[in-house]
């Protein structure tokens, strides 16, 4: 046990497990200093006690977006400690209803109320009478803000864009992954919203690399990587989509796998592995988050494919569907519900549905792959209790 124990400390590659993880923010953000300046202009004015804009932060999942929000607010707080400015971050990823938002609002100042069952119209008269008595600005992040206003409208962000009163103001600051997410806004809303906007482009592979390299000498031990193990993950992501948060989870997959295969060095080699691990992953999660019959439909169409099926259909996957059914003690659903969930599954990225033009078979619709290989997807069903 003790030689274990001993092998185990001298082949340690992860010195800090929390830098390889995207939820960590770091002092400088490689690729994202334009942004960053961006916004704390816009800030700025606060600091001489004047109002400033709403902003609004749009771009793509793994941008930096996040990550500029948090980094220039902790900055500020740090730099200027007496400032008349209240910061106050909701993810509307958890609170994706106004009546969860000002639940929020009422808690960060000091309102202990029920999580539910609470009038509305009071939610919203206690945040407005402690807003009033501020004698400070109060800077909102509203984080994936465009999932708030998909489910819920737009109201509370028109109340609040329309807010005076106190003695100071409100500053919004919305974070959205919908780029026209401004379209989506009542003409009102947007009228009295009337946000800068800070655009987030894709991280290209230079960006991705800086990103990271800081990450890996930060996180892991000296020399315990290679430099074109970090190119070969930069170079890969900058090519699918610029998502650092990926580049970052691969990044850490490959350390893990290193550490537990007592490797001297992440390589190109362990780089492609871990691409690999991380796909299921993704792919994993997804999958847990589908309802019961969306998991059976994906199923019926993985063994279809397994099989070789060459034109595995609506058809074909609802009969297929509906013996899977009956293990499970369900009662099976209609076959154009089964047609939708297949266009669900396909606008998560789980599957593609394609025109076949099979001649004197006539033209139909068919499943023409997976996200993975169906014998690997039907190895993750099966992980789930699905087989």
């Amino acid at each position: 046990m003790e030689y274990i124990y001993t092998r185990e400390a001298g082949h340690r590659l992860i010195k800090d497990r929390r830098i390889l993880h995207d939820s960590f923010v770091p002092r400088k953000l490689p690729g994202r200093e334009e942004e960053i300046r961006k916004f704390s202009s816009l800030l700025s004015p606060l600091l001489g006690n004047e109002p400033s804009v709403n902003v609004v932060f749009l771009g793509k999942p793994g941008t930096g977006k996040t990550a500029v929000a948090k980094r220039v607010i902790q900055d500020f707080s740090e730099l200027y400690p007496s400032a008349p400015i209240r910061y106050i971050y909701i993810n509307c990823s958890r609170a994706n209803t106004s009546y969860r938002v000002l639940y929020n609002l009422n808690k960060e100042f000091g309102m202990l109320i029920p999580p539910s069952g609470y009038p509305y119209d009071e939610l919203y008269n206690n945040f407005l009478d402690a807003f009033n008595r501020m004698r400070s600005w109060l800077v909102l992040i509203l984080d994936e803000v465009d999932l708030l206003v998909k489910r819920d409208g737009d109201r509370l962000l028109y109340s609040l864009s329309r807010l005076e009163g106190g003695e100071k103001g409100i500053m919004i600051v919305g974070i959205s992954n919908a780029p026209n997410f401004l379209d989506r806004l009542d003409p009102r809303t947007l009228s009295s919203f009337s946000p800068e906007t800070i655009i987030f482009s894709p991280y290209r592979a230079h960006q991705l690399f800086d990103i990271l390299k800081q990450r890996a000498e930060m996180g892991l031990q000296e020399g315990s990587y290679e430099d074109g193990a970090l190119s070969l993950i930069a170079a890969r992501i900058a090519e699918e989509s610029g998502d650092a948060r990926r580049a970052i989870d691969v990044l850490r997959m490959a350390a893990e796998l290193a550490e537990r295969e007592n490797a001297q060095k992440i390589n190109e080699e362990i780089v492609m592995r871990a691409f690999k691990h991380v796909d299921e992953e993704e792919v994993m999660i997804t999958i847990r988050s589908l309802p019961l019959h969306h998991k059976l439909v994906l199923l019926a169409a993985a063994r279809l494919l397994a099989k070789g099926d060459p034109r595995p259909g609506t058809g074909k996957v609802y009969y297929q569907y509906k013996r899977i059914v009956k293990d499970y003690l369900a009662k099976p659903l209609t076959m154009r519900r089964v047609s939708g969930i297949l266009r669900e599954l396909e606008s998560m990225g789980l599957l593609e549905i394609k025109m076949d033009y099979g001649g004197s078979h006539g033209n139909t619709k068919v499943i023409g792959s997976l996200v993975m290989p169906p014998d690997e997807m039907n190895r993750i069903l099966e992980k789930m209790g699905f087989s």
